[in-house]
Formats: C-alpha cells, sequence, structure tokens
C-alpha cells in the first residue's frame, strides 16, 4: 500500500503542474475579440482585435489613422490624432505581431489580416512597439 501511495503522489503533482502551466500548448495566445462588443477600457484608451473572417469584422474607414504591420516594420513612425480618435493597425505580414502602447500588450498576438482599434485617450505621446519585433516603433501623439 506505501509503495502505490508513493507512485500516484508524483503523477497527482505532475497533473497539478500541467494544470498550472496552463495546460497543453496554449500558452502566449489570446483569444481574438470580435469588434462591436464590448471593449476593454484603460488609462491608455480602449482597444478592439478583430479576425477578418470574424462577424463584424472590422473596416477600416477612409482617412482613419493607420499604422500598418508591414515588412517586420510599422508603416508610419508617428501619427498625431486627438482625444477619442480612433488609430487602426492591420497586420499584413505572416509573422505573429503585437501592439503594446507604453509598454503593454493591448493587441493579444496579431495574425496576417487581423486589425487592431485604438482609441486615443488622454493626451500625450504613447510608443507603439513589438513584443516580437524590437526593432518595431511608432509614435502616437494624442491632442
Amino acid at each position: 500500500m506505501r509503495r502505490s501511495v508513493l507512485i500516484a503522489l508524483p503523477a497527482g503533482l505532475m497533473v497539478l503542474g500541467a494544470a498550472a502551466c496552463g495546460g497543453g500548448g496554449n500558452q502566449g495566445t489570446t483569444p481574438t475579440v470580435i469588434a462591436n462588443t464590448a471593449t476593454p477600457t484603460t488609462a491608455r484608451g480602449s482597444a478592439t482585435t478583430a479576425s477578418p473572417s470574424a462577424p463584424g469584422a472590422v473596416q477600416i474607414p477612409p482617412g482613419a489613422a493607420e499604422i500598418d504591420q508591414q515588412n517586420l516594420a510599422f508603416t508610419k513612425d508617428n501619427v498625431t490624432v486627438k482625444s477619442g480618435e480612433k488609430v487602426y493597425f492591420k497586420s499584413r505580414d505572416d509573422a505573429l505581431h503585437t501592439i503594446d502602447v507604453n509598454g503593454v500588450n493591448l493587441s493579444g498576438i496579431m495574425h496576417k489580416g487581423d486589425v487592431f482599434v485604438w482609441t486615443a485617450g488622454a493626451p500625450g505621446t504613447y510608443k507603439i512597439t513589438c513584443d516580437f519585433h524590437p526593432q518595431m516603433h511608432a509614435t502616437i501623439t494624442v491632442q
């Protein structure tokens, strides 16, 4: 009896360890938020990410502030918007990307074709980076 307890204990700990780590292979992934649903609000503004095939996918309006991710770079280095205005980020790369605003990942992981919409918060300067590609930098100035 004592021997079976010793064998069962490590097996049980392995199961608990796997559960604590999130199980198999999904670490670092985040669910895609569909446009036109409630969006998280932060001190940095609010955000929505949508896949192009998702119902209610984001359409970028003509003339809107847009920064694309292409060739492992942001297509614009500097964008100026007013508080409350939306900035659209579209991933045109096969590579995975993120949109970090002042060091905080707000977009989750973006795939090719995904659109991330950030609503500018308080006036100021916001640094935009990508977790995966440290050479990617942009600045959004909110007036």
